[in-house]
This record gives structure tokens, C-alpha cells and sequence, in this order.
């Protein structure tokens, strides 16, 4: 036994290699979301000044959304143990929606009828909202593991679960307004495109507000 444990063969060893996995398949997982998104960028020619900047912007969209969830995610599996109820289940979720997030891209950008590019812009709306959703809950995961403790210590400094907190509700709230852009009232028409594309973009004001909050709240 002492020698299966000392070549980190042990059964103690089986928890830190599948977490290690999990990580590495999940960079991949992102990286191909942000490559694939690229490329079909690559496939469409603009034949106007206008179709590169909507491209662009929907494009950096899409890119900000997809490195701010891995951003939630690293921190959260950095402190999150893998043997925490439902984690496996919830970074497969996150990957499978992540992983979705290019091809609705690829569908919203290519659609040529208002309604597909309705149905498409429900279906792209639907996915982010359960990327925020799955980020939230591995941050709830998080406070709830640390709750519990470990022997009776605490595992995570209390400013570090302060902060899983506050993203926990920050990414809940994100998520439903996310879901509820998805209602057929959002599909108005704006010189600007479906007054959809203003909810989402609105998550930018959100979160930089937030951290503007927060910046000035550790100065005073």
C-alpha cells in the first residue's frame, strides 16, 4: 500500500490526474471555440465596409464572452475540488455549450432570412445564458465546498470567497437576462439591428461597471 501511494498510483492520486485531465480538455475545448470562430470569420469576404465592422464587433463579442467564462472557470477549478458533488457533471455542461458557441456564431453571421436569424439569435442567447449559468454554479460550488470545510478548516481565504460570491450572483443575473433576451418581445427591430443585440451588449456595461465598483471600493 505504502508503495502503491508513493508512486502516486494510490487511490489519493486518482482525484489530482482526473482534475489535471478535465483542465486540459477544457483549454482545448476553448481554444478550438476561439479558433473555430476565427476561421469561419476567415470563410466570409465582406463586401462592404459595414459587413467588416459588424463582423469585428460580433466577433470581439463572442471572443470577450468566451475568455471571460475561462476566466471564471480556471479560477474556480483552481480551488474546487474534483471530487465535489456534480463538478464532472457541470464542466461537461460548460464544455458542451462553450464547444456550441462558434457554430450558432457561424449560423448567426450566415443566416440570409429574418427568421432564421430570429431563431438563431434565441438559440445563440439560450447558449450564453447557460455558459453564465454553469459558471455561476461552479462559483456556488466554490462557497459551498468551503462551507463544509475540510477537517474543520477552511480551505479558501474568506476575501476569495467573498469574491466567488459576489460572481456567483453577478453570472446568475447575467445568465437570466441572457435567457430572458431569448422572449419574441426582444426580437424588435432597431436601426441597429434586434433590440436583442442591445441586452446582450449590455452585460459589457454590467461587468464594467462592476469592476469599477469594486476598484473604488478598495481605494476608500
Amino acid at each position: 500500500m505504502a508503495g502503491a501511494d508513493s508512486d502516486g498510483s494510490g487511490p489519493d492520486a486518482a482525484s489530482p490526474r482526473i482534475k489535471v485531465r478535465i483542465e486540459s480538455l477544457s483549454d482545448l475545448v476553448f481554444g478550438l471555440a476561439l479558433s473555430i470562430g476565427s476561421l469561419f470569420l476567415v470563410s466570409r469576404v465582406p463586401q462592404t465596409s459595414q459587413d467588416l465592422e459588424v463582423n469585428v464587433l460580433l466577433f470581439g463579442f463572442g471572443f470577450l464572452i468566451v475568455v471571460l467564462t475561462w476566466l471564471g472557470y480556471t479560477r474556480a477549478m483552481a480551488v474546487l475540488p474534483v471530487e465535489a458533488p456534480f463538478a464532472l457533471f457541470t464542466n461537461l455542461v460548460l464544455l458542451f455549450v462553450v464547444a456550441l458557441e462558434p457554430y450558432l456564431f457561424y449560423v448567426l453571421e450566415s443566416v440570409k432570412t429574418l427568421d432564421l436569424l430570429d431563431s438563431a439569435s434565441v438559440a445563440y442567447a439560450l447558449d450564453l445564458g447557460g455558459m453564465f449559468f454553469m459558471q455561476g454554479t461552479l462559483a456556488y460550488m466554490v462557497v459551498k465546498q468551503d462551507r463544509a470545510g475540510s477537517a474543520g478548516r477552511r480551505r479558501v481565504h474568506p476575501d476569495v470567497v467573498a469574491r466567488f460570491r459576489r460572481r456567483m450572483r453577478l453570472d446568475a443575473v447575467v445568465g437570466v437576462v441572457f435567457v430572458v433576451s431569448a422572449l419574441p418581445i426582444f426580437s424588435i427591430s432597431s436601426p441597429m439591428g434586434s433590440l436583442r443585440f442591445y441586452i446582450w451588449g449590455s452585460y459589457f456595461v454590467v461587468e464594467l461597471g462592476v469592476s469599477a465598483i469594486r476598484r473604488l471600493a478598495k481605494r476608500v
